[in-house]
């Protein structure tokens, strides 16, 4: 096994940086200079085995960077398409496909659940709608502490009907619309009924609403069991199961996560991801009507906003500079996705890895960053 040390050290060696495309400020060039420094700092300090980077402004990239490595043990290095799994990042693609089709009128946000998914049982404490979900509100659970076992890992779901045998029975967390409640399960109900009112499967329509249009070639959604080019393995210094630290970086092994599908089974690049954050910058791509939702909080029944909506994560907004942002976890994978709109500003970072910490890393470089944009 590698010394931790070491792989940081060499894979500094491998950083990839681009050039600005375009003609642009020195203001917005010190700003992508800083933010390029943080992502470093933190590659070298987690030890990250690979890291992705990259910076929207002023209409397209204004700069990234590739560290480390997509596979240690064959020594390749992450390039623009290496392709990471982004975990609970796949919650924003979700959100803005059901905003989407409540927009074609093709699905009602305040319509029963079981109207689009009539396989998820009533329940006794309340009625839950698409809307709800949308600002984790609904009530339904989220992961168990000891749920995720290698049998848990090791069964695949061809589509979310079929993973919501994991907690369709189980009671809810609490009544609907009474109080925030963080859950992954919310967003796979919520892809099941995207396909009803789709008329197709979750992933098709994503492709043909989302990821075709916008050109996001290297996104798409995890299927462990098919080979797919590019893709970057997993690494942590945690253990998948018991959370046990480790002194040295450990290979993960390759798990299924499509029982979570519409919630955290997807792939992309920090590039792809970048330029979808910037479809919430302003309207153009998402219409008016969709900005202004994703940037209002949903209400509990007590009037208490929540700090989730429709896949974004909305505390940032009373910050200065303002901003949405979403982050994925699970070991091997970190990413986050920050958007401050009044900076012309997206950022997203990729990593394949669980590094000293884990990801706990992410809320501080989250606030490293609104410095240096507030700086500039």
């Amino acid at each position: 096994m590698l010394n931790p040390k070491s792989i940081a050290l060499t894979a500094l060696f491998l950083i990839s940086t681009t050039p600005l495309a375009y003609s642009q400020s020195t203001k917005v060039e010190d700003t992508v200079d800083k933010i390029l420094a943080i992502s470093e700092a933190i590659f070298t300090a987690e030890q990250l085995v690979g890291m992705q980077t990259a910076i929207f402004s002023g209409g397209g990239i204004a700069g990234s960077s590739n560290l480390g490595y997509a596979d240690l043990e064959h020594q390749v290095a992450v390039t623009d398409i290496t392709r990471f799994e982004i975990a609970s990042v796949n919650k924003t693609f979700t959100g803005l496909a059901l905003l989407q089709l409540e927009e074609l009128g093709r699905l009602n946000l305040d319509l029963p659940i079981q109207t689009y998914v009539p396989e998820f049982p009533e329940k006794t404490e309340g009625v839950i709608t698409s809307r709800q979900l949308a600002g984790a509100l609904g009530g339904v659970r989220h992961y168990e502490d000891d749920e995720r076992t290698p049998g848990y890992y090791a069964k695949h779901y061809d589509d979310p009907l079929g993973a919501l045998e994991l907690f369709k029975d189980d009671p809810l967390v609490s009544k609907p619309g009474a109080k925030e409640n963080y859950s992954s399960y919310g967003y796979v109900l919520l892809a099941a009924a995207i396909q009803k009112a789709a008329g197709t499967d979750y992933e098709t329509y994503l492709q043909q609403s989302l990821l075709n249009p916008l050109e996001l070639m290297n996104t798409g959604f995890v299927d462990v069991r098919i080979p797919m080019e590019n893709r970057s393995r997993s690494y942590s210094f945690i253990d998948l199961y018991t959370r046990e630290e480790f002194d040295e970086v450990h290979t993960l092994p390759t798990v299924e996560h499509s029982s979570n599908t519409g919630a955290g089974n997807m792939y992309s690049t920090a590039h792809d991801l970048a330029i979808f954050g910037a479809q919430f910058l302003q309207p153009g791509f998402i219409s008016e009507n969709i900005y202004e939702q994703v940037y209002t909080p949903h209400y509990a029944d007590d009037g208490t906003a929540t700090q989730f909506s429709d896949g974004w994560v909305l505390v940032g907004l009373g910050a200065t500079p303002r901003f949405l942002f979403f982050g994925g976890s699970y070991p091997g994978t970190t990413a986050i996705l920050a958007v401050y709109p009044d900076n012309d500003l997206v950022v997203s970072i990729v990593t394949n890895t669980w590094g000293k910490s884990g990801s706990n890393w992410t809320f501080p470089v989250l606030g490293q960053i609104g410095k240096a944009v507030a700086a500039d």
